[in-house]
């Protein structure tokens, strides 16, 4: 995946990292393999995350993602107020990172992601396609600068930098570069509890974000995904 030197999220200081909770000397210091909001949210070690879905009444913290010791990195929301397919990711303070927004009317799933002072920049749209034995979807980067979310929707002059892919069960999928197959992040589902009495149900996802990868992208396009077959399976 090429990568640009615009990143809508760096804050430009070298040594401190506000997002990813980790000792600096773990932040990649080579130039990141596959980056969309900057080297800040990519480390030189792999690392698995897990997200998790509260309670389906709750909006404001719909998602939870953490790592293996149980600490907080980001949030999930689809405000009340706004029309459904609409999810924000924040940090552990609240800060708005990346507004994902489903695209209605389109005869695939369709994504976008966006970033941004108001969020309001199209930095990648997923495209997912689903057959029998397995799920996929083609992830389309733009290059600054960046469409506004309410341009129309153009990838077709340009060719998908990522793919998604499930195996034959459906629950285990990889992110892959598109030229050298290169695999960035392995992603699992986990089975959901019927339990209903439980305030947070089994971790949805893990997902393991490998070296140089930016860790808020993947999680993105994992949610997304999510959010995908959520639709088609109700």
């Amino acid at each position: 995946m090429t990568t640009e030197q615009h990143y809508p999220l760096d804050d430009g200081e070298g040594d401190s990292n506000p997002y990813l909770n980790v000792p600096v000397q773990f932040l990649t210091k080579e130039p990141p393999k596959c980056v969309l909001f900057g080297p800040k949210f990519c480390l030189n070690v792999p690392k698995t995350f897990l997200i998790r879905e509260k309670v389906r009444m709750n909006r404001d913290n719909c998602f939870k993602v953490y790592d293996s010791q149980n600490t907080e990195y980001f949030k999930v929301s689809n405000p009340l107020k706004t029309m459904r397919g609409k999810h924000v990711i924040t940090d552990i303070n609240g800060e708005d990172l990346v507004k994902m927004k489903k695209k209605l009317l389109s005869l695939h799933p369709t994504w976008h992601l966006n970033s941004g002072p108001k969020l309001e920049s199209r930095l990648a749209t997923l495209v997912f396609e689903f057959t029998m034995l397995k799920k996929k979807a083609r992830v389309y980067t733009y290059k600054y600068p960046f469409p506004h979310e309410d341009d129309d929707t153009k990838y077709e002059h340009i060719r998908p930098t990522l793919y998604i892919k499930s195996d034959n069960t459906g629950r285990d999928f990889k992110v892959f570069d598109e030229v050298t197959s290169e695999v960035y992040a392995d992603i699992t589902k986990r089975a959901m509890s019927g339990n209903s009495d439980v305030l947070v149900e089994p971790d949805n996802y893990s997902v393991t974000v490998n070296p140089g990868v930016d860790v808020l992208f993947m999680v993105a396009l994992t949610l997304m995904y999510e959010y995908a077959l959520s639709d088609i399976e109700s």
